[in-house]
């Protein structure tokens, strides 16, 4: 029946995870992102390193011409470069103005509506 049918589309949808609806890429690392992080859609490792450096005020040197790939297999390697590539796909310190959102909200409208007795 339809309400069968119904029914089950309705526990299809409900049974749909975070993992399933998550699949962007980490911008920085190719990772699988995981939510919202300092601004950004990223993975949970480059949220880890963009937290400690900024927390730790950590200072990295490159030791080849700041160019290094960063990539899933690769991102810890090079740490100045990984920071780099954070601050250039937009994660941003705490306090530091946002972007505008990635997801524009709809306007406020309000009714000016008087009611005539």
């Amino acid at each position: 029946s339809a309400r069968a049918q119904l029914k089950d589309a309705s526990v299809r949808v409900m049974d749909f995870t975070a993992d399933e609806e998550l699949e962007e890429l980490c911008p920085v690392c190719g990772d699988k992102v995981s939510g919202y992080h300092y601004g950004l859609l990223t993975c949970e490792s480059c949220k880890g390193f963009f937290k400690r450096t900024v927390q730790n005020n950590k200072r990295y040197t490159c030791t080849q011409n700041q160019d290094c790939g960063i990539d899933k297999t690769q991102r810890k390697r090079c740490p100045f470069c990984r920071f780099q590539k954070c601050l250039s796909v937009g994660m941003r310190l705490e306090g530091e103005p946002a972007e505008k959102h990635l997801f524009p909200r709809a306007p406020v409208t309000h009714s000016s509506r008087a009611d005539k007795t």
